[in-house]
């Protein structure tokens, strides 16, 4: 059975231990669901952590984990009970049997996820270092796969890895290259982390303004209440650092103007850090009341990290007038900072004991100073180092993944190597008839083009020939037997001068350039009979400078073959010619409401016949629509 990763993270929601349904409502859930699924699915449901590793177990048990997916939900169900009961060395366990299982059902979705579980063990455990090992792994998977808000998300807690490392650089480089995937995948919460982390690095470095800058970012994202408060916090501490005590004392003021909307941890340190800035401000403050109150509120909650910076801040409030009690603080902030494992909070108490101590008990203090400072520069610098090994040994072993795969890629091209010699030469053969069968064509258009253009020349050749010769010889004829031929003969004369000039018009040149159209709508108005009413529509929606030279002279001459037929046999007193576009084709619609005809008779006929002819010469089509006493309708259609 396979699930989709989405469908498990909705499962997963269960396991903030939801109440179980009805009875009667489990069993007709149940009944449907697989042996795997209905163990995961009890699993999830249990209340106690060790009879809901035992059911998980129990379903591993019942399943092949080789083919069936559902193992993989299985195993990490166990994988956060342990890590939920502390059970860590178990936990990992499992996380490498995840993986491997997931390797085996190649599923790189649950082999990037058990890095990730492995990460978070130890995260718990305190060891960044193997944090970043496999959430580097994680996250490269997760891209593998296209999934970049979850690479975001690894790319994050690899910042977050390196901030703990004191590495703020490397912080600050991989939150911002999580900034990168979360903003495109619109993730807020993540967002505001990324810009959170940003910021802390440019404020352990010194650069206050830009740490300000990037937590108002933060504060953007952020979508709670004891979020915003927090941002706020950091901003004020920022401004604090900077000397600007008064923007931060304002912003302080902001953040306990709504004190309800936070946790306990909260409160003490909003608390503290506004009655501290305000000392720092002015040392005669009163604000000692407030500090004590943080600290016990600190103390209430066994917050190590916030009573740390309570005996830190007394120390120093202590320190002009009551040297005993800061040196008390001093000590409690040692103490409280080496439970804490914190060891930069332990360098900085011994640092400050140090100042306090006389000359005898400077010494013991000093070498405890400088082994711990040692040790944690080392500490710092094996864990950058770390960190660009394990970025280089993955990026080494990615090469030789794709090494590998180019290798076969090599021998699987050597294997077929004379499949394609054949191929090419079939190929080569295919193409030779192609550039023939092109050749061919091209020639073949070639010749029906220059037979259109001869057609064309000639017409407009005898045109020339009859207004030059005929048509001026019978007009010469015409005033020459004027004083001396009956009025009936030069009444014929002239009907034939007429007709004449006609056909010479008929067949003169064509200008096919920019004047086209007006030389088209000129002679088709100068064509129709005067008690005819012409209506010419969409001759301006064609693009003519697409229409070729020979399919300008076919229209031309098709519409005025159509306007001289129907002049001559119709009685139409209304003709429309109609200009529209399609796909493939540029269309003319004629229409006309003359006496009409049979259409074998239209057939017959020579001047329709000589239209049809016209049109398939340039690969168009012509459709006639006419019966006799109800007119003419075609429609034209020449390929574009």
């Amino acid at each position: 059975m396979k699930l989709t990763p989405i469908y498990f993270l909705l499962i997963l929601a269960f396991l903030n231990f939801t109440a179980c349904k009805k009875e009667n409502e489990l069993v007709k859930e149940e009944a449907k669901l697989g042996v795997g699924e209905l163990y995961f699915q009890k699993g999830i449901k249990e209340k106690d952590a060790n009879k809901m590793l035992s059911t998980f177990k129990e379903g591993l048990d019942k399943v092949d984990t080789e083919k069936d997916s559902i193992s993989l939900y299985l195993l990490d169900g166990i994988i956060h009970t342990y890590k939920r009961q502390k059970n860590y060395t178990s936990a990992l366990d499992f996380t490498d049997s995840l993986i491997t299982t997931a390797e085996s059902q190649n599923n790189t979705y649950f082999v990037a996820l058990g890095y990730y579980r492995k990460a978070a063990v130890f995260k718990a455990l305190n060891n960044s270092e193997e944090v970043y090992k496999y959430t580097y792994k994680s996250r490269e998977l997760f891209l593998q796969i296209g999934d970049s808000l979850r690479a975001g998300q690894r790319s994050l807690e690899l910042a977050n890895a390196q901030s703990r490392m004191a590495d703020y650089t490397g912080s600050q480089e991989n939150a911002t290259s999580a900034l990168k995937f979360l903003l495109k995948e619109k993730d807020s919460a993540y967002i505001s982390s990324a810009y959170n982390v940003i910021a802390m690095s440019y404020r352990e470095r010194g650069f206050y303004d830009d740490a300000i800058k990037e937590y108002k970012n933060a504060l953007q994202y952020s979508l709670s209440t004891e979020d915003s408060l927090s941002f706020l916090n950091n901003i004020a501490l920022a401004y604090r650092d900077n000397g600007n005590y008064r923007s931060a004392l304002s912003t302080f003021e902001g953040v306990l103007d709504k004190i309800e909307y936070a946790d306990e941890d909260s409160k003490a340190r909003f608390i503290d850090n506004y009655a501290y800035t305000k000392w720092m401000q002015d040392s005669t403050s009163p604000v000692l009341d407030e500090l004590n109150h943080a600290l016990e509120l600190r103390l209430k909650t066994k917050d190590l990290d916030g009573m740390v910076a309570s005996y830190e801040h007394l120390s120093n409030y202590y320190e002009n007038t009551n040297l005993d009690k800061a040196l008390k603080y001093a000590y409690n902030r040692l103490e409280t900072a080496r439970n804490n494992s914190s060891k930069n909070s332990e360098l900085n108490a011994l640092k400050r004991i140090l100042s306090f101590s006389n000359v005898e008990d400077s010494k013991s203090i000093t070498a405890k100073f400088i082994i711990l400072n040692d040790s944690l520069q080392n500490v710092q610098l094996r864990a950058k180092n770390t960190f660009a090994k394990i970025k280089y040994d993955e990026e080494q072993k990615e090469k030789e993944i794709n090494n590998l795969e180019a290798e076969t890629i090599n021998q699987q091209l050597e294997t077929n190597q004379l499949e394609d010699q054949m191929l090419i030469m079939s190929l080569g053969s295919l193409l030779i008839l192609s550039i023939g069968g092109f050749i061919l064509y091209y020639f073949k258009h070639k010749h029906k083009k220059e037979k259109l253009q001869e057609v064309y020349i000639t017409e407009t050749r005898i045109s020339k020939k009859i207004h030059d010769e005929l048509a001026n010889d019978i007009y010469n004829m015409m005033g020459s037997l004027e004083p001396i031929a009956p009025p009936d003969l030069l009444d014929n004369l002239a009907s034939i001068y007429s007709r004449t000039r006609d056909i010479s018009r008929a067949n003169s040149d064509i200008d096919t350039g920019e004047n086209y159209i007006a030389h088209l709508l000129s002679i088709l108005s100068n064509a129709a009979p005067a008690n005819a009413k012409l209506i010419i529509k969409g001759e301006n929606s064609i693009n003519w400078k697409n229409i070729s030279e020979e399919k300008k002279i076919v229209i031309y001459r098709v519409l005025q073959e159509f306007m001289v037929n129907m002049k001559k046999h119709s009685t139409a007193s209304f003709v429309a010619i109609i200009f529209f576009k399609t796909e493939k084709f540029l269309n003319i619609d004629y229409s006309d409401n003359g006496q009409g005809s049979e259409l074998s008779a239209i057939k017959s006929g020579n001047g329709l016949k000589n239209v049809e002819n016209r049109i398939i010469s340039v690969k168009g089509r012509i459709n006639f629509e006419t019966e006799k006493g109800k007119g003419l309708k075609t429609n034209i259609q020449i390929p574009i």
